[in-house]
């Protein structure tokens, strides 16, 4: 009778283990899950509540950024006019310096067609100008201010460039055969052709030179080109 339960026993105890063992690893992942979908929701809270201070933070760096943006803005609207107003002064600062130094160069004053020559490099960079500042004028954006003393310099070159012909055609009525003539605001340069300049000479240019323009005679410079 007992060798006939032994068999029963062993088997029942083994499907009691087996059962066991299959209650423990049901247990065993439902808390591995549980414990791995907490972990996921407090990653995704963590994630979210970084994700809000870096936009935080990135909202009062904008603001920020912006707010220096317009500063900078500002500062650069005041300084356009200055900024303006000193290019039409180096523009045509520049400009006569390059036909003043063209004028004196020693090449060009040893060439046969000097006075040819320079009168058409003179005009030429004085064209140039003429065309910048007149897309100075043009320019929509171009500050109003800036603009009118942009229209008072083309005015301005248009009137010495006359003043300029007016005066080498008298020279050359007072028998000097060839006369180039730049003129400036401040300055005129008078450069006739001739081997030697007497004292009458010069008094003539002198004449004809203060009375087409204002300058005084220590601002009147003559030269000779053989």
């Amino acid at each position: 009778m007992f060798t006939m339960k032994k068999p029963i026993i062993i088997l029942v105890l083994i499907v009691l283990l087996v059962f066991t063992g299959y209650i423990n690893h049901s247990l065993t992942k439902q808390s591995l899950l549980k414990a791995s979908n907490d972990y996921q929701k407090h990653e995704e809270l963590e994630m979210a509540k970084n994700t809000e201070d870096t936009e935080g933070a990135g909202e009062k760096d904008l603001v920020e950024t912006i707010s220096e943006g317009e500063s900078e803005e500002d500062i650069e609207i005041i300084d356009t006019k200055d900024d303006e107003e000193v290019e039409v002064d180096e523009m045509l600062e520049e400009t006569n310096s390059d036909i003043e130094t063209t004028m004196s160069k020693e090449d060009s004053l040893r060439s046969k067609n000097y006075f040819i020559e320079q009168r058409l490099s003179r005009d030429k960079l004085r064209a140039e100008l003429m065309d910048r500042l007149n897309e100075i004028v043009d320019n929509a954006n171009t500050n109003s201010e800036v603009k009118a003393e942009a229209q008072k310099r083309i005015m301005r070159i248009g009137d010495i460039s006359e003043k300029e012909l007016i005066i080498e055609g008298l020279a050359k009525s007072k028998g000097f055969k060839e006369v180039l003539v730049f003129l400036t605001d401040e300055s005129a340069k008078v450069i006739v052709h001739k081997d030697e300049l007497t004292k009458q000479d010069t008094v003539k240019i002198l004449d004809i030179v203060m009375g087409e323009t204002d300058l005084e005679p220590s601002n009147i410079k003559i030269m000779k080109k053989n």
